[in-house]
């Protein structure tokens, strides 16, 4: 027999109703802030954001493609 999972987690806090009102004016303030502190990158910094991002892709991609051509020939062997 299965036993159901027990959290016992006092740690997380799901608001209530009540509290949401608070909850967004909070969230809205750290938004507000995060904005206030970042800037628009130069094109510098795009250009090496974009570099480093496509590459990264390329990588993960040809991982998942090596990947998926061993799964393929063991699935040829017979394995």
């Amino acid at each position: 027999m299965v036993s159901p999972i027990q959290i016992d987690a006092p740690e997380i806090h799901i608001p209530k109703p009540k509290e949401w009102p608070g909850l967004m004016q909070r969230k809205l303030r750290e938004y507000k802030r995060v904005l206030s502190i970042t800037k628009k990158p130069s094109m510098d910094e795009f250009k090496a954001i974009v570099k480093v991002t496509g590459l990264g892709m390329a990588v993960i991609g040809l991982i998942g493609f090596v990947i998926f051509m061993i799964v393929q020939g063991m699935g040829n062997l017979g394995i």
